[in-house]
């Protein structure tokens, strides 16, 4: 037992080393694509709902192949003895679905390598140490707030995924249309998400942040009051807390660039690796705090790994681990927001400002080459834009 635990301990630390060391530089790609705020909000808009497609396809694929062959935890079958052949069945189907996924998974990761091309951006990244440019970064107000806002979110929110399984098992007793729960919350989230994308377009992001944790904190609380056995009444929270979970999945990767030009704005240099790690760092620090305080919590609560008639006190646990702690963090992350300083007034300057330096550096470049440019119609031409994109990839 110990041999398979330090086996699976290890490799699983290396899977989630090798998947920051893509998620990174994936993620930070938003900021060298494009000088644009819009644009960049856009491709912010696309990579989302691409992920929540393939999170979509990946539970659609695994759930066709293993729910054929699934036995173990099945508490609808008396007899839970398995023979070898059955056993055997549940594994390949386990490893079917897993090449699939990640044949699908190297695909996309091939068309980014070779399909997208950086650009350089309006300053260069100056050479400091690590612990320097953790200094930088860590100091810098907006960024601490909005990632804090970021952590206690995800941190909610990771409790409730963690333990949505049993709660619709143990307390709901509708554990055998689980399958069709994760489907209804993955397809809202996914289909509101340009929804929200017009509203922080119309709104303000910071705006559109707040009104979409606010809609998750009744949500939440009305699962209190859920009865046991009927499908039905939990729909509908379903549905709002798909609609809350694509806020979750957007608006902070949104964010985060506005954030990455305001530093650049007042420092004078980028450092959008350093600012995009650490935000990957919280999303799976959040993550793991929140598997280990609801194992805690059932532990403490009676629960029982692997049985199916479960104490009366773990019902309770799981009905209060997806209410009244995840509703304190959005509190507190609602209060991070409220600090943070960026609102629309600011974002609209930002924007401004960054066109100017783009101008101003694509300026002189031009004066570089024998060319002086300065009639502003001539700096917002369709041409003249052209020219200096050309001129930011060289």
């Amino acid at each position: 037992m110990g041999g398979k635990l330090g086996w699976y301990f290890a490799f699983y630390c290396l899977f989630q080393g090798l998947m920051s060391g893509l998620h990174v530089p994936y993620t930070s790609l938003t900021m060298y694509i494009t000088n644009s705020q819009k644009e960049r909000d856009s491709i912010t808009a696309y990579r989302m709902v691409s992920e929540g497609i393939g999170v979509l396809l990946a539970a659609v694929v695994q759930g066709q192949l293993v729910d054929k062959t699934r036995k173990a935890g099945d508490c609808t079958n008396d007899n839970s003895t398995l023979s070898g052949q059955e056993l055997d069945d549940q594994k390949l189907a386990y490893m079917e679905g897993s090449i699939i996924v990640i044949g699908i998974y190297m695909c996309c990761s091939i068309a980014v390598f070779f399909g997208v091309k950086e650009r350089k951006g309006i300053v260069e990244d100056t050479k400091t140490s690590f612990f320097g440019g953790f200094k930088m970064v860590f100091t810098f107000r907006p960024y601490l707030l909005l990632s804090m806002s970021f952590l206690f979110l995800t941190f909610a929110v990771a409790i409730i995924q963690g333990n949505l399984a049993l709660f619709c098992t143990h307390t709901l007793k509708i554990g055998d249309m689980f399958s069709i729960i994760m489907i209804i919350l993955l397809v809202t989230s996914i289909v509101t998400m340009p929804v929200w994308q017009i509203m922080l377009n119309k709104f303000g992001k910071k705006t559109t942040y707040a009104a979409g944790m606010i809609l998750f904190i009744p949500t939440q609380m009305a699962q209190l009051y859920l009865p046991a056995g009927d499908p039905y009444s939990f729909f509908p929270l379903l549905f709002l807390g798909g609609i809350s979970v694509s806020i979750a999945l957007l608006l902070p990767w949104s964010m985060l660039p506005d954030v990455l030009d305001e530093f650049m704005i007042q420092k004078g240099t980028r450092k959008d690796a350093l600012f995009y790690s650490f935000y990957v760092f919280f999303n799976k620090l959040a993550t793991g705090l929140g598997i280990g305080v609801s194992q805690l919590a059932l532990e403490f609560g009676g629960y029982q790994t692997g049985m199916c008639d479960q104490p009366s006190s773990v019902a309770l646990t799981l009905r209060l681990l997806v209410v009244p702690g995840p509703v304190v963090f959005l509190l507190i992350a609602l209060v991070c927001l409220w600090k943070y300083p960026i609102d629309e007034t600011r974002r609209q300057q930002i924007r401004k400002e960054v066109e100017e330096k783009q101008r101003m550096r694509v300026g002189g470049l031009a004066e570089k080459g024998g060319m002086v440019l300065k009639d502003p119609d001539i700096l917002q031409s369709v041409s003249y834009k052209t020219i200096s994109t050309s001129s930011t990839e060289m």
